[in-house]
């Protein structure tokens, strides 16, 4: 009796799936490469941007984009992306503190009034 191995896919299969119409694989990019060249010549330490550099820094940007609202619109309303969804986003996952600047929890104004005389008496008490 011969036992017979597993078939491999056929190359053309595999090609196949390679062809999909995936955001990731394409060879365009959603966002301007003229507006993210700029944002990045904004940078002191940057001189001279290369066309393969900046199309993978607007991909990997577009890339992030998708996952941040992604993520925004599996915790809240998936019909609708709000502030708020982000927010709470960033607020809860360790990976998006370094947005916590960028896009911080709404408060009402009597709120933040209440934080600033709380701190402001803590340093008080220390003169």
């Amino acid at each position: 009796m011969a036992s017979s191995a597993p078939s491999t896919p056929q190359i053309d299969t595999l090609k196949s799936k390679d062809n999909t119409n995936s955001p990731l694989r394409s060879q365009t990019t959603i966002l301007p490469m003229a507006r993210v060249k700029t944002i990045m010549k904004s940078s002191p330490e940057v001189e001279n941007i290369g066309q393969e550099s900046l199309f993978l820094i607007t991909k990997a940007t577009e890339v992030f984009i998708m996952y941040l609202t992604k993520l925004s619109q599996r915790y809240g309303n998936d019909q609708e992306l709000t502030y708020s969804d982000l927010a709470t986003i960033v607020s809860k996952k360790d990976s998006m503190e370094f947005l916590q600047d960028i896009v911080p929890k709404k408060i009402k104004y009597s709120e933040y009034l209440a934080i600033m005389e709380k701190e402001n008496q803590v340093e008080d008490s220390f003169y």
